[in-house]
């Protein structure tokens, strides 16, 4: 089998790219942590408890972490022209876009084993690790990433775009939250545009994993970015002319 035409060919490639990128940037980051908390532990005995702080930090970190694990893709391909290059040999588009984003997920998915570890190094009393806060990166990561997946192929800009649709989501949400405390009725335009964008509120660190309609909801909803993203890719030309 000729290695060049393999659709795998640009998988070292890609794994390269992440661990010298994302995953190396989240080891150095979760080291920093780590010895800012040993520092405080050593001038203040009450520290809190590693299953305290683990999905503190996580929640502080899991956005921009999938921000730079997935941001940059076909956008910036298409405006380089690199995409003429990549694709000289056959090879699916979405498929390698959806290699590159996959990678970076799983880039994001040690983000809480690199912070919990550091845990232990710094408090010596355990890492703070349950399934419940993979499953909160998990959800945040299809959803989050979903959103820049699916931005890349409309921009190079694509981490930019989806930080403006999160950031917009969660001042819906504080309105939407407001409203149902005073008991009024929220104005149909907040609630049909709170109701179109990602729920991302649903999926976020620290609180009960979403269950029952709100876990299909989180889940239809990132399933369906990611797949949208990948017929455009299959199906849209990269440039003018046509894929070079």
């Amino acid at each position: 089998m000729n290695r060049d035409r393999s659709p795998w060919r640009y998988l070292p490639i890609h794994a390269f790219d992440v661990a010298r990128g994302p995953l190396l940037l989240f080891v150095l980051v979760s080291a920093g942590l780590s010895l800012v908390i040993w520092r405080l532990k050593a001038s203040d005995t009450a520290s809190p408890s590693p299953d305290q702080l683990l999905p503190a930090l996580v929640s502080g970190t899991l956005m921009v972490a999938v921000l730079f694990a997935t941001g940059g893709g076909a956008g910036v391909d298409i405006k380089q022209g690199y995409y003429r290059a990549y694709f000289s040999k056959p090879m699916a588009p979405w498929w390698f876009y959806l290699q590159r984003w996959l990678l970076g997920g799983l880039a994001v998915m040690l983000v809480p084993l690199f912070l919990g570890l550091g845990l232990q190094l710094a408090l010596g009393s355990g890492t703070g690790l349950d399934w419940e806060i993979f499953g909160h990166v998990a959800i945040g990561f299809l959803l989050v990433g979903g959103v820049v997946l699916l931005a890349s192929t409309v921009t190079a800009r694509d981490w930019l775009l989806a930080f403006m649709i999160y950031f917009l989501q969660a001042r819906l949400q504080n309105v939407k939250d407001l409203f149902a405390l005073t008991g009024n009725e929220l104005p149909w335009s907040v609630k049909t545009l709170h109701a179109i964008l990602p729920p991302f509120h649903l999926a976020a660190p620290g609180k009960d994993l979403p269950t029952g309609t709100d876990l299909i909801h989180v889940l239809a909803y990132g399933v369906a970015l990611v797949v949208t993203a990948l017929l455009v890719l299959a199906w849209r030309p990269l440039g003018s002319g046509g894929r070079a």
